[in-house]
C-alpha cells in the first residue's frame, strides 16, 4: 500500500539553525535536514509501533 502525506511546518528558524549548529549538519539546507529528520521520525516511529506489537517491522520502505 502506498501513502502520501504531505503537510506544511512551521519552525522557528533561530531555533532550528541553534539545533543543527550543534549537530553539526552544515551540511544541508534548512529545508532539506527538516524533510529528511521529520520522514526519519515517522518511519522510525511506525516500525517501532510494529516492532512492539510482534509484527514485522521491516515493511516500512520511503519511496520518494
Amino acid at each position: 500500500m502506498k501513502v502520501k502525506i504531505a503537510f506544511t511546518l512551521d519552525i522557528d528558524t533561530d531555533v532550528l539553525t541553534q539545533y543543527m549548529a550543534e549537530l553539526g549538519a552544515s551540511g544541508e539546507s534548512k529545508r532539506d535536514f527538516v524533510k529528511s529528520t521529520v520522514i526519519a521520525g515517522a518511519v522510525g516511529t511506525l516500525e517501532e509501533s510494529l516492532l512492539n506489537s510482534g509484527l514485522d517491522y521491516n515493511c516500512v520502505e520511503v519511496l520518494k
